[in-house]
């Protein structure tokens, strides 16, 4: 490993949302911000939006296992800790839990917040963090040996996806996806995320009209700096992204926007996506989770996205834990 290599730190966004406390505090939250808030994502407050599955276990268990060149992991709560993690385990390995009061320090009127998005647009404020760092959310798995070089290359980032062209989200496409994520909620129990207006917003910020590079569910490189020059040079966007307690289609990604920045100025390598995969428990029947775990157990893939475990049955969310366990 080469000196360059060494200071990379991991950051893993984590809630508990059965903790009561957080409950009854997400639960006002909600009640003040229905008559206020606009363009909400319907999915934005879904219980399955907070639920805790154990997959930060996983999450931090194969970091320690196939990425121990990993400086320090900062893992980003709500006045929460995952019981798992013991003082010594979080000592050895370099583990600090970090409060959204510290990244939001100056804007405290943002919080509570219940948003990913929002708390994304805070994270390059973490005391201490890399200039380089690798964004987990806490049900990304690494399932194979990763490597610095798999993320950063010199002064680039890796960026992995596909180009696809960007399309117009008017209102009445807005509406339409609206009343299709109520839909397919209700009768087939998927929740969608508008994850592709997410990007192309995201995408557009930083200066892309025609198209822009579809990123799926994996652990994502960021330039601190790239995303930090980038807000203090557009203050109003930084409060703006973060005065939603819950998910909103007005908002934009941070994560994404930093990738999309590094593309537009030529400090990205782009790479096919080919070694990423989800797990989804709204998505996967049995023998397609059979297909997939094999390919876990015979390393196939590196990055494991483990969606909606909750929607799993009993035995097949087993067979998961003792499959990860096994593996990692």
């Amino acid at each position: 490993m080469t000196s360059q290599d060494e200071n990379i730190d991991a950051v893993i966004t984590w809630v508990d949302g059965a903790d009561p406390v957080h409950r009854e505090k997400r639960l006002k939250a909600l009640k003040e911000s229905d008559s206020t808030e606009v363009n909400t994502l319907p999915s934005g407050a879904d219980i399955t939006r907070f639920s805790n599955n154990d997959e930060i276990k996983y999450c931090i268990r194969s970091i320690v296992k196939f990425a121990s060149w990993i400086n320090n992991i900062y893992i980003i709560t709500d006045n929460q800790r995952p019981a798992f993690l013991t003082d010594d385990y979080m000592e050895a390995n370099n583990i600090k839990i970090i409060d959204h009061k510290e990244i939001f320090k100056g804007f405290e009127w943002a919080l509570p917040t219940f948003n990913t998005r929002t708390i994304e647009t805070g994270l390059w404020r973490i005391p201490g963090l890399a200039e380089r760092f690798i964004y987990f959310n806490d049900d990304f798995v690494l399932s194979a040996k990763a490597e610095p070089r798999d993320f950063f290359q010199g002064n680039n980032s890796v960026i992995q996806g596909t180009w696809h062209k960007i399309s117009d989200y008017g209102p009445f496409r807005m509406k339409i996806n609206e009343l299709f994520s109520k839909f397919t909620k209700k009768l087939f129990g998927i929740t969608r995320s508008m994850h592709t207006l997410l990007q192309i917003r995201s995408a557009q910020l930083a200066g892309f009209e025609d198209r822009y590079y579809f990123i799926p569910h994996v652990p994502h490189p960021v330039h601190k700096e790239t995303i930090r020059s980038f807000f203090e040079e557009n203050p109003k966007l930084f409060e703006h992204n973060i005065k939603y307690p819950f998910r909103s289609t007005d908002q934009f990604s941070a994560i994404f926007l930093a990738n999309y920045l590094d593309i537009k100025n030529h400090r990205a390598i782009l790479k096919k996506n080919k070694q990423a995969m989800m797990i989804h428990g709204e998505m996967d029947p049995g023998f397609l989770l059979n297909y997939k775990l094999r390919r876990v157990k015979n390393k196939k893939v590196k990055y494991v996205c483990l969606q909606a475990m909750e929607s799993f049955r009993p035995a097949q969310q087993k067979l998961i834990e003792e499959t990860l366990s096994a593996h990692i």
